[in-house]
């Protein structure tokens, strides 16, 4: 196939040309039934009522999304009751009865009606399950568990196990943390017995694979294959990261050793400080020409009370994507910013201008622009214009590609664990699941940790998007340095070619825009072989000195604004021509307005630093 052929082309290609096949689907739809003869009334009510439907549900979500937005970002409490008479019309019976007999009859496109119904359904499962949920919140705000005399937080357990340096007392603390797990284990399985009263006679799988639009049985075929085809690369990764802290038997690891097995060395999260992590996102969204597009918000304060977990919201659909991040440094920090980025373009950029389609259905689209954009740290080429020198670049993406292989390995022994455990009830679940974990993640799992069965797998399925998505990020990286001709996120070409990628939004499934899952597979395993050293250099990798960035385009500290940073107000951005490496930047392009509310002038300070 021609490199310099569009990524639209390629997508189009392998979905039979989807985009003219929705214009023709969005032109019948607008256009008469018969020119000839008059629309049935019984179709045309019910034709209205449904345009009625999704126009509500749009204006609904876009509400609660506003709501959620000022609850994240200031702390004001999350009180959604203003909206329950509007969520109440929303499930009328008789509108969502309206709705199927669109989708039996054939009155309108079936996949947006199926998405729109899917939605309805899933609120409405929701709202019966208002009591087991708000059990399953409060128990895990509150758990705790004795440990040494000590109330421990549930919530504590990964950070300090990842913190403990003695194998005696990670595995002491992983047990006293078992009885707490078993507790969060019982509630989640009482709502999963409450969704699937809910959901009879429909199964619990089989109404988890609907919302994700996978086939479980090719799922469970993709899940086996990477486990498969990465155990050699998993089992000398183990081997590297024992032999640079646990030092301890391969045999001996348990559970309990993973969270310090994973941990990201010091040396290597101060090559990503708090100042620069959103420095860097912006300057590559101009590097590749997705930089000065109206529409999407990024807000980097630094509230006491705002969340410090990231989320991207839509309140206006499209035409307001608003990112909310609260910086912390780190190599994670850094690879959550791009991440949460690469889901907020995919958003921004649908523009067949249904609800359906921006907002509903498949997520794994987005999903595969987050790991895209997120897998920058494992590019040479990227950490080298960030000034790293050679050292640094090994090891960032020596524990980026660690961390990567455990998450696709975990992703895939959760699906598996979770299909098993949905399909085979009975008592030796917990043994299988055991044994999948142990042969997943190279570490001994006994029956008894598996009290966590539902913790370490997920629910509805979420396992499936991820795996997904992140096989099919590598297949989106190979084509667009096909089509640009170099790293794709050194030119400017690249945003067109993402641009029609994201433009359809969920109106297409993933593997038609992308590729067949096979292929995506084909393309995660060639990369994380590529990814997966040998072994580190005699005498361990380099102490801190190195992880300071050099002299470089973001060596130099520049002002950032201490509030909010709106993407649609930046200079165009063009990369220097004839420098070395090939897209060294200019200067960041500095927004134009920064203040909390996104459109009032910004105070004379707002530029400087805290």
């Amino acid at each position: 196939m021609n490199a310099r052929l569009t990524l639209a082309c390629l997508a189009c290609a392998l979905a039979a040309c989807p985009k003219s096949e929705l214009g023709t689907k969005a032109d019948r739809e607008a256009a008469p039934v018969d020119a000839g003869a008059p629309m049935d009334p019984e179709e045309q009510r019910v034709r209205a009522e449904v345009t009625t439907l999704s126009a509500d549900a749009r204006s609904w979500s876009h509400a609660v999304d506003e709501k959620l937005w000022a609850h994240w970002t200031t702390g004001v409490p999350l009180d959604l009751t203003p909206l329950a008479s509007r969520k109440t019309a929303l499930l009328e019976p008789r509108r969502r009865a309206d709705l199927r007999t669109a989708i039996e009859r054939g009155w309108g496109d079936p996949s947006r009606l199926e998405r729109l119904a899917t939605f309805l359904d899933s609120e409405a499962n929701a709202l019966a399950l208002t009591e087991q949920t708000d059990a399953l919140t409060g128990l895990e705000a509150t758990l705790t568990f004795s440990f040494e005399g000590k109330e421990v937080r549930w919530r504590e357990l990964n950070r300090l196990l990842a913190n403990e340096k003695s194998a005696i007392k990670r595995k002491a603390l992983w047990a006293a943390s078992l009885r707490a797990a078993e507790r969060l284990d019982l509630a989640l399985a009482a709502r999963d017995a409450r969704r699937a009263e809910l959901l009879a006679p429909k199964s619990l799988l089989e109404a988890d694979a609907e919302l994700r639009d996978v086939d479980p049985q090719q799922m469970r075929r993709l899940a086996e294959g990477v486990l498969t085809l990465t155990d050699r690369a998993w089992r000398q990764t183990l081997e590297r990261l024992n032999a640079t802290d646990t030092r301890l038997p391969i045999a001996s690891l348990t559970r309990a050793d993973l969270p310090r097995l994973l941990r990201v060395p010091a040396d290597v999260d101060l090559a990503f400080g708090k100042k620069e992590l959103a420095q860097r996102a912006v300057t590559t969204l101009g590097a590749i020409g997705l930089y000065g597009k109206p529409g999407l918000t990024l807000d980097l304060s630094e509230a006491i009370k705002k969340n410090p977990l990231p989320l991207t919201v839509t309140p206006g659909g499209p035409a307001d994507v608003r990112t909310s991040f609260r910086p912390l440094g780190g190599l994670r920090d850094q690879q959550l910013l791009l991440s949460e980025l690469g889901v907020a373009l995919a958003l921004e950029h649908v523009s067949t201008g249904r609800f359906e389609d921006e907002r509903l259905g498949d997520t794994a689209l987005a999903q595969a622009s987050g790991e895209l954009f997120a897998s920058l740290v494992m590019e040479p080429t990227w950490l080298e214009a960030q000034g790293l020198g050679a050292p640094a670049r090994a090891a960032v993406v020596d524990a980026a590609a660690a961390l990567r292989l455990f998450q696709a390995r975990r992703a895939a022994a959760a699906y598996l664990a979770r299909v098993d455990c949905l399909e085979h009830p009975d008592v030796q679940v917990r043994q299988r699941a055991a044994q999948l974990f142990t042969r997943a993640l190279g570490v001994a799992h006994q029956e008894a940790d598996m009290v966590r069965l539902r913790i370490d797998t997920d629910d509805a399925l979420r396992s499936a998007s991820t795996l997904r998505a992140m096989l099919s990020a590598d297949v989106l990286r190979g084509r667009l340095h096909a089509h640009a001709g170099q790293a794709w996120f050194t030119t400017p070409v690249t945003g067109p070619a993402l641009t029609d990628l994201w433009s359809p939004g969920s109106s297409v499934p993933l593997e038609h825009r992308v590729a067949p899952l096979g292929d995506a597979i084909t393309a995660f395993v060639t990369r994380t072989n590529e990814l997966t050293p040998t072994g580190a250099p005699d005498g361990g990798w380099p102490i801190a000195e190195w992880a300071q960035p050099k002299e470089g385009p973001f060596s130099t500290a520049r002002p950032w604004p201490r509030r909010r940073l709106m993407l649609d107000g930046g200079a165009p951005f063009v990369p220097d021509a004839g420098t070395s490496p090939a897209w060294v930047p200019r200067p960041w392009p500095q927004p134009k307005r920064l203040s909390l509310d996104g459109g009032v002038p910004p105070p004379s300070d707002a530029g400087k630093e805290p």
